[in-house]
């Protein structure tokens, strides 16, 4: 019902990823124009909820913004402070999708909802791990999960669910900041 705590939809929105400083090879550069496209997928499920008038209390949040080289661009060793007060030490500049969300999510928090939902182009790991005909999904949550992957399967735009656990957290050590925004190998 539209009295019920909303579900938020995220979307990464980066108009353009040169990977910044720790830029990227030219060769498929220019298809980093779809780095948006988590924006785009959200929006769209946002204009069709108004369209339709469903009757759900949903948010939609768009985090938009480009990464290029230059003279105010942020630079590997960086520690950024996140909106939540953790910092963040900068190992790559094209880890960048991370950093963005981190701030969206724990802006959208004020609404407190029942379930946050964020798409975005977030690695080429994990293309290389599944390829380009299933998307990875990471969930906190095993019931939203269940669902997703059931969406996922009727509506073939398969999903799979990639693993969470606490071990990985090890792997974003850092000297100086609370955390990396990249993990080791």
């Amino acid at each position: 019902s539209e009295d019920a705590r909303p579900i938020v939809l995220v979307g990464k929105g980066l108009t353009f990823d040169s990977g910044g400083i720790s830029i990227k090879p030219s060769e498929g550069m220019d298809e980093m124009k779809y780095d948006m496209c988590g924006a785009a997928a959200v929006y769209g499920v946002m204009r069709m909820v108004a369209e339709l008038q469903l009757p759900i209390n949903v948010i939609g949040v768009l985090a938009g913004c480009e990464n290029m080289p230059g003279g105010r661009a942020y630079r590997p060793g960086d520690v950024l402070t996140t909106m939540s007060g953790q910092t963040v030490e900068v190992l790559n500049t094209d880890a960048e999708g991370r950093l963005v969300l981190c701030d969206v999510l724990t802006y959208v928090e004020r609404f407190e909802p029942e379930a946050v939902i964020d798409v975005a182009t977030l690695t080429g790991a994990c293309v290389i791990a599944l390829g380009h005909h299933i998307t990875g999904l990471m969930a906190n949550h095993n019931p939203l999960a269940h669902e997703l992957i059931a969406a996922s399967e009727q509506s073939g735009d398969r999903a799979w669910r990639l693993p969470l656990g606490d071990e990985y957290q090890e792997q974003l050590e850092s000297n100086f900041a609370d955390m990396a925004n990249i993990g080791g190998r």
